[in-house]
């Protein structure tokens, strides 16, 4: 391996330790309440390293928001678009979200816990992102005759629900409430999967 392969595969291995002792710190703590040096000694780098790879932290958390929103749209265009019926689209999406959500729960809480609404260019950000899903929403779900709802309101729901069980583990680990259907991630699915089609009465 030459030089310039070994330099650009050492600044490749820092930026990603950054990002991935970042998404740790702001999920637990906050973004506003991470410091610079804070994030340095987590990741094991100097505060340049931190500036020469992503510009600042802002940009850092605009990455964070890149990584998540993507693969979320990503699994909303595979699953909610195609020839099945919508109940099966449905259904396949909020399976594949929930194990990315699984996946990526820091990215999940950093997203929609750090809403910085004081911050107009991250709220413009995170809005050019939900644009795209509610647009989804809108010719994939919404213009069903049965799911006759508006995609403002459908989509902001939906992500909800399905976030439900990552946002409040903390607390409901501590309740001990031993309930399948909130530990197990496929009875989890199955349930919200229940509730947003067929409503709570479903018995």
């Amino acid at each position: 391996m030459n030089t310039a392969v070994k330099k650009n595969h050492r600044g490749h291995k820092s930026r990603q330790k950054i990002l991935d002792a970042a998404v740790k710190l702001f999920a637990r703590q906050g973004f506003d309440r991470t410091g610079l040096r804070q994030l340095a000694n987590e990741a094991g780098v100097n505060l340049a390293m931190i500036n020469y790879s992503f510009g600042s932290k802002k940009k850092l958390l605009m990455e964070i928001l890149d990584i998540f929103f993507s693969g979320y749209l990503k699994i909303a265009r595979t699953e909610l678009t195609g020839d099945d019926d919508l109940d099966t689209r449905l259904e396949k999406f909020i399976s594949r979200v929930i194990c990315f959500f699984s996946e990526r729960k820091d990215y999940l809480l950093v997203t929609l816990t750090d809403l910085h609404h004081d911050d107009v260019e991250i709220l413009e950000y995170k809005a050019l992102w939900g644009q795209q899903m509610i647009q989804i929403m809108e010719q994939e779900v919404c213009g069903s005759s049965r799911l006759n709802i508006a995609p403002k309101l459908i989509t902001p729901l939906l992500t909800s629900m399905m976030a439900s069980r990552f946002l409040f583990s903390p607390v409901m680990e501590r309740m001990k409430i031993g309930d399948a259907e909130f530990s197990d991630i496929e009875a989890y699915s199955k349930a919200i999967t229940g509730i947003f089609l067929q409503g709570i009465n479903r018995g």
